[in-house]
């Protein structure tokens, strides 16, 4: 809860300081995405177990800035990556099996532009995401690491139609830091955990009014 009420007062400062930024090539924008996340197995002591891909959706805010060719983003995003539930026959422990994860993502993306007609504008995008994980099942909650890195990468297309502005995307996040802690307590016994890292695929969509 604590992590939680530290991140929307984040998100807060965040989109009060963009909104009262005031420059011609500065827009604020809203996306939707889905989402496709694969999170890598879990090895501790001598158990491991693996987990399916899930599914899910995310929404935020964006300010844009755009100088010539090169561009920069910064987002504030809430990210559903539904149930992550294990593929492993072992008997583990319930809570490490299955549960749900969230995340507040704070993407910073580098936007170069590429050749563009009048209508329709691509560019790539690249640059790090920092996230603050959540979970509603209790013991994964506490000891998800507090902030995670992910690298960011994109291309997309600017489409300007009737004085608006629609951005579809691409993107694929490849873990950095890990999701767990690197070390946790089962049963009463703490053991150490292999790095675990979570990858996305996202599809996204902007609009700026």
């Amino acid at each position: 809860m604590c992590r939680l009420s530290t991140t929307f007062t984040t998100l807060f400062c965040l989109l009060t300081l963009l909104s009262s930024t005031q420059h011609t090539n500065a827009q604020i924008g809203v996306a939707v995405g889905l989402n496709y996340d694969s999170v890598s197995d879990l090895d501790f002591g001598d158990f491991s177990t693996s987990y399916d891909a899930a599914s899910g959706y995310h929404a935020g805010l964006f300010y844009d800035f755009s100088l010539g060719t090169v561009g920069l983003r910064i987002g504030a995003f809430y990210r559903d990556l539904g149930d992550i539930e294990s593929t492993s026959d072992a008997s583990i422990e319930e809570e490490i099996e299955n549960f749900d994860l969230t995340m507040i993502d704070f993407p910073v993306d580098i936007r170069l532009n590429l050749t563009a007609t009048p209508l329709i504008h691509p560019y790539v995008l690249f640059g790090p995401v920092f996230s603050v994980p959540s979970s509603g099942v209790d013991f994964i909650d506490e000891n998800l690491e507090s902030l995670i890195v992910t690298g960011n990468i994109g291309i997309g297309l600017a489409i300007n139609i009737a004085g608006i502005s629609l951005f579809p995307e691409f993107r694929y996040a490849i873990g950095i830091s890990r999701l767990l802690k690197d070390h946790i307590e089962i049963g009463g016994i703490e053991v150490k955990t292999e790095v675990q890292r979570v990858n996305s695929t996202m599809f996204r969509i902007g609009v700026i009014l």
